[in-house]
């Protein structure tokens, strides 16, 4: 299996989402589906970079639908794009609500920057290779993304 290419290094998991979940209104807290997002962005660049990762930014984290206290979650990462030592990873969270046997739904949505760490310092990464026409578009996307942050990033300098 080539480990440079973006189906090695996808992360998946799925949660029951339970009372301890919830905030006030019943629902799960967004914090908690962050917090799942964020760690399976950091499996997956771990697993590309062979190291230490950390999240370097959070972009365009969209809610598109609640989830309720019983329901099922997956969350899957795909790397989308590496630089240098930083990697994108597209992040989306969907939700099978059991009681109604309905389809799995997208619930959330993000691009987590991830950076490989090595002695504290950023450590270079390989080269993504999309073999895929799929992964040929995700790459497209993300170093779409990759180019608007270094844009941004220059500007507040």
């Amino acid at each position: 299996m080539n480990q440079n290419n973006i189906s090695f290094s996808r992360a998946e998991t799925c949660m029951v989402m339970e009372p301890i979940h919830s905030n006030i209104f019943g629902n799960v807290h967004g914090g908690e589906l962050m917090k799942l997002m964020d760690v399976v962005a950091g499996i997956t660049a771990s697993k590309h970079a062979k190291g230490m990762v950390v999240t370097a930014r959070v972009d365009e984290l969209e809610f598109h639908k609640s989830i309720g206290i019983g329901a099922i979650v997956t969350c899957v990462g795909q790397l989308s794009y590496v630089g240098k030592s930083s990697m994108q990873v597209m992040v989306t969270v969907s939700v099978h609500e059991v009681e109604n046997y309905s389809e799995p739904e997208v619930a959330l949505t993000a691009f987590f920057t991830m950076v490989h760490i090595k002695d504290h310092k950023p450590h270079p990464v390989q080269p993504l290779n999309p073999e895929t026409e799929d992964e040929k578009k995700l790459y497209a996307l993300g170093e779409q993304k990759y180019i608007e942050i270094k844009a941004k990033m220059s500007k507040k300098i």
